[in-house]
């Protein structure tokens, strides 16, 4: 892999994220939560004011959200055991010899895997301040 289709990929996964939460998140498909929050304990999002069909889509995007988090800390202990690696280079070509790629790949691949992650967390931040816009 060489840096270019690497920004590729990682600009697609982000695009194709993005699409999808502005999809899920849209004003339209989840409303807009009351100003004041109904604290009501049948109600477990507060939002009884709201209709079901907008109910069901912050579930999907609360859902999303956790996925784009558990996503970005899977690429980040990917990234960070590629600099481990990295930085241990020559315990790691010690014990495995010619099986490793070259030590710039591993570079390469790190910087890959902690790009995702910081792509998927700043997708799930902005999912999330959608999911709780409220209305003025």
């Amino acid at each position: 892999m060489d840096t270019l289709t690497a920004s590729l990929i990682i600009a697609f996964i982000g695009a194709t994220a993005l699409v999808v939460v502005a999809a899920i998140t849209a004003r339209p498909r989840i409303g807009l939560l009351p100003a004041t929050v109904v604290h009501d304990p049948a109600s477990p999002f507060h939002a009884r004011e709201l209709p079901e069909s907008a109910k069901k889509f912050r579930i999907f995007g609360w859902i999303l959200v956790l996925l784009l988090y558990l996503g970005a800390t899977f690429c980040l202990l990917q990234g960070l055991n590629s600099l481990r690696i990295f930085f241990h280079w020559d315990q790691w070509e010690a014990v495995f010899g010619g099986q490793l790629s070259d030590r710039g790949e591993i570079e390469l691949y790190s910087r890959f895997w902690i790009a995702i992650a910081v792509v998927l967390i700043v997708i799930g931040f902005w999912a999330q301040q959608r999911l709780r816009r409220q209305a003025k």
